[in-house]
């Protein structure tokens, strides 16, 4: 997940709405990599992050989001007022 999309998706933890899913918690892992980089091995930092919402039984949150990219644009546009 690029920047930018992590930090919409943790936009929408302020939101307490009725039709908004509920924000749970998330989790962030930095790890050292070995990789090869011109012949030479050096240290990558692997940088993994998981967003926790709540369960939505009719289809999965990204196909809601992207079903309805316009709503969710309005809706960050309301909360950044």
């Amino acid at each position: 997940m690029d920047e930018n999309k992590y930090n919409q998706e943790v936009c929408l933890m302020r939101v307490k709405r009725r039709n908004v899913v509920r924000f749970l918690g998330y989790c962030a892992d930095t790890q050292g990599k070995m990789s090869d980089y011109g012949g030479k091995f050096v240290m990558a930092d692997v940088r993994e992050r998981l967003l926790c919402f709540e369960y939505v039984p009719n289809g999965t949150l990204k196909d809601y989001i992207e079903g309805n990219k316009m709503a969710l644009s309005k809706l960050l546009r309301a909360l950044l007022r």
